[in-house]
């Protein structure tokens, strides 16, 4: 049976390289629209899927509980070891650099699809490790705070977009800080930052 391949990314130009990369390697791929509708045909599959926003964390959670066999390879702008893990463990059969070589990505790929991953040990060392409790990690709306607080957004601003008073977004903030064991703004930004959540 041939291998159905989709390549997902947001810049036309970029998403014709990979195709182009794959096809030099043997392997031919789609580009679909309805990416989700696309991976619920029945026959075998992978998808390259670029994550550079949490609507794309979320659409990689969504391929891999609606077909777990599916074989997900995440390109990611910023490689590290916490978007590495938070990758696999959305379901990620690997990580690459969406500026990796062409090589780099067609040995990736080509090993993901054999069943295998190509994984720094730094890696496989934090994912031995047990993931925080759900409960330690923000909400959605939480991570989009960190993530305007990361962005240089004042409190006020992130209060009215969030539909808040300043002084309860303040607080609310304040109760997050304690959460992450953040002293302060800066220090949150830095553990969100190190865990994958901005």
């Amino acid at each position: 049976m041939q291998l159905r391949i989709a390549v997902a990314d947001p810049l036309p130009v970029f998403r014709h390289g990979v195709r182009r990369i794959l096809h030099d390697a043997g392997f031919e791929s789609d580009a679909p629209e309805d990416l989700a509708g696309w991976v619920r045909d029945e026959q075998v599959r992978a998808v390259v899927l670029t994550i550079r926003s949490e609507t794309d964390w979320e659409l990689l959670e969504e391929l891999h509980h609606s077909r777990s066999e599916v074989v997900l390879v995440a390109l990611l702008d910023q490689v590290s070891v916490a978007a590495s893990v938070r990758a696999l463990r959305a379901g990620a059969a690997c990580v690459v650099a969406r500026d990796a070589s062409p090589s780099a990505l067609s040995e990736a790929f080509a090993a993901a699809v054999r069943g295998q991953s190509l994984v720094p040990v730094e890696v496989l060392r934090a994912l031995s490790r047990p993931p925080e409790p759900a409960s330690d990690r923000p909400t959605p709306d939480q991570r989009k705070w960190l993530r305007g607080l990361a962005a240089g957004r004042t409190v006020g601003q992130i209060a009215v977009e969030a539909g808040y008073s300043e002084r309860m977004m303040f607080r609310l903030l304040r109760e997050l800080y304690t959460r992450l064991g953040a002293e302060n703004r800066t220090d949150a930004i830095v553990r969100a930052q190190a865990r994958g959540w901005l």
